[in-house]
């Protein structure tokens, strides 16, 4: 069952509380100054939720927020009706409908007004943070442009994670793998970007060396004020076991482990001949495919220190030494049993 809304962030502060809640593709921005609500009904029974929240009697802390979602959602079904996110284009989220709400008493009976429905703007939903497409990138032709109206989202449920990452259709039927641009993610996004264009001009993608494999970069906007929203990868099909190496039934595919970890290795070695450095080397990011074949993925950089030390992230020796700690340490740990 569809949940009526979604939480996308929200805080209690000593003077307000503010939640974000999403409904379909619509936002609100509900804020709650305190002085504002006491000796009103509402506002007893929310700082009473907030005391609890202060002396640990109230294990759930989220409950204020789901508290202040619960008061608006008769309002917030008037102003959006629909719910769901199934077919929807990723457009209608870079362009969500946006309202800034405000609860407060007014003045008499101990009652509140919800106010700020008469305006309504249009902002990226989901943390999307779209970037104007740069004349370096403008000059990739060889790689297809796709606009947001023509990719459909395809997975109701992931909305509810708080992403629509993930499968999407596009406008000719066909499903891809959408990765978006995210607000304090714009760096790892950029490095991916660049690294997925220079591995589909080189043409690197073969049975020697298997990554992500760029599809499209999907756009927003005018001609003249084009933004890059994320890009569409190929979808790669996973195993009947499981998708990654996080995966517990494909640790005990103890026979493939030497052959998984010489297809990451041959990939390793490839990338490094081109000049990329994977970065983030990590059990998540090796995905195994319906041929029971290793996939690299991801190159936003960083790094996951239990892989890869800090002062070797994003290095032609942090790759190394990741996949020796993967391979050699982390996997035959967990076929063991130790916990993670």
């Amino acid at each position: 069952m569809t949940e009526p809304y979604s939480v996308q962030g929200g805080c209690a502060e000593q003077d307000k509380t503010w939640v974000m809640i999403m409904r379909g593709y619509t936002q609100f921005n509900v804020t709650v100054h305190h002085d504002k609500i006491t000796n009103t009904t509402f506002g007893t029974s929310y700082l009473a939720l907030l005391d609890k929240c202060e002396d640990g009697r109230l294990i759930d802390h989220m409950e204020p927020l789901h508290f202040i979602c619960e008061y608006c959602m008769p309002f917030i079904e008037k102003l959006a009706p629909v719910n769901s996110l199934r077919g929807c284009s990723l457009e209608e989220l870079v362009r969500s409908p946006t309202y800034e709400l405000e609860i407060l008493g007014t003045g008499s009976d101990g009652a509140v007004e919800i106010i700020g429905s008469e305006t309504c703007t249009f902002t990226p939903a989901f943390s999307i943070f779209p970037s104007r497409l740069h004349e370096q990138l403008a000059s990739h032709t060889s790689v297809p442009h796709i606009q947001t109206r023509d990719v459909a989202v395809h997975v109701d449920d992931q909305a509810h994670s708080g992403t629509v990452q993930g499968t999407v259709r596009l406008e000719a039927g066909q499903l891809k793998f959408l990765k978006l641009r995210m607000y304090a993610r714009e760096r790892e996004f950029d490095r991916e970007l660049r690294i997925l264009l220079n591995i589909r001009e080189r043409g690197l993608v073969s049975a020697e060396c298997r990554v992500s494999r760029l599809h499209a970069i999907v756009l927003s906007g005018s001609a003249e004020e084009e933004c890059i929203v994320g890009v569409l990868l190929d979808l790669i099909s996973p195993s009947s076991f499981g998708i990654d190496l996080l995966s517990p039934q494909i640790w005990s595919q103890t026979t493939l482990h030497p052959k998984w970890q010489q297809q990451v290795g041959d990939t390793v070695e490839v990338l490094h001949a081109n000049g990329i450095i994977w970065g983030d080397v990590n059990a998540g990011n090796v995905i195994i495919d319906e041929t029971l074949d290793a996939w690299v993925i991801d190159f936003g950089g960083n790094n996951n220190p239990v892989f890869v030390d800090n002062d070797k992230a994003e290095t032609i020796e942090g790759d190394w030494q990741g996949i020796g700690t993967l391979f050699g340490e982390w996997l035959p740990a967990r076929t063991k049993g130790e916990p993670q």
